[in-house]
């Protein structure tokens, strides 16, 4: 058997993944998901109270992600730009700042949330349902959550709008060397982690409609390139050097603006199906 017949199977499976790969892009520009984020920055604007209500955590934010930067920036900028230099040539300024901002959000992430920023996320994300019309959908949801608190809820759901779990910070650290690629590789890092961690924009949405874990999937596969496209471009705001984690504020707003909107539609069908159902009853 020659070696051209052994790789062919190969060689197909790598086409039909590309055009697998091709088409969820496609489908993640078509689907507008992308938006969100940049409604989040417009709502924001327009309901400053939302953000000045959380006003301290998003100074703590600003100040922690100058110091983590400037740091970041001062001790590896210029030699990631010199191994940068190999690959691109004259554009290696650029991606090394990108790259700097890039570990400056793991660190971010790892240090910023846990102490300060997660439960102003959470409080940002109800405020902008209730702003949003969603007022039972918080209160239903918060006294659910009070009523299983001790229910053993896994994962993400017991830990809202956590944005790396482990696997994530170990996927965000192994793709983080594609950013040594031009332009290509760039792209690649953001549609990983962006696929992985698009749906954990949501987890708030999650755990106030109770959803059990199948649910979320269900979900989140029927979303699966609207997802993809909100978690790029969020994490693409995520990675503007030292406004980066103030942009979690406002990539957190969008998220429940398009919560709202998935949680409207529901109710329509579901009142739509009611009518039906009552109309048939009356008929009968």
């Amino acid at each position: 058997m020659s070696s051209s017949t052994q790789l062919q199977p190969f060689i197909e499976k790598l086409v039909g993944e590309g055009k697998e790969t091709a088409l969820h892009i496609v489908e993640a520009i078509v689907s507008l998901a992308w938006l969100w984020p940049l409604r989040g920055i417009f709502f924001s604007l327009t309901h400053p109270h939302i953000i000045l209500s959380v006003r301290n955590a998003v100074l703590k934010s600003l100040l922690t992600s100058v110091v983590i930067f400037v740091l970041l920036a001062f001790f590896t900028y210029l030699p990631q730009a010199a191994v940068l230099a190999i690959f691109t040539g004259p554009l290696a300024p650029i991606f090394a700042l990108f790259l700097v901002g890039a570990e400056s959000l793991l660190l971010l992430t790892l240090l910023a949330r846990p102490l300060f920023l997660e439960p102003a996320l959470t409080h940002v994300f109800d405020a902008t349902l209730l702003a949003s019309g969603q007022a039972q959908l918080v209160k239903h949801g918060k006294t659910r959550a009070r009523g299983s608190a001790t229910s053993g809820v896994e994962g993400v759901l017991a830990r809202p709008l956590q944005a790396f779990t482990k696997d994530g910070v170990l996927r965000y650290v192994l793709t983080l060397p594609l950013n040594f690629v031009p332009a290509v590789g760039t792209v690649l890092f953001l549609l990983i982690n962006g696929y992985r961690g698009g749906p954990g924009w949501h987890a708030r949405y999650f755990q106030l409609k109770g959803f059990t874990k199948g649910q979320r999937i269900a979900l989140v596969e029927k979303k699966r390139a609207e997802y993809t496209a909100f978690g790029m471009v969020t994490l693409l705001f995520n990675l503007i050097p030292l406004l980066g984690l103030v942009f979690t504020f406002t990539n957190t707003i969008g998220a429940a603006l398009w919560a709202a909107r998935i949680e409207a539609e529901s109710n329509l069908i579901e009142s739509a199906g009611v009518n039906q159902e009552t109309s048939t009853a009356k008929i009968k």
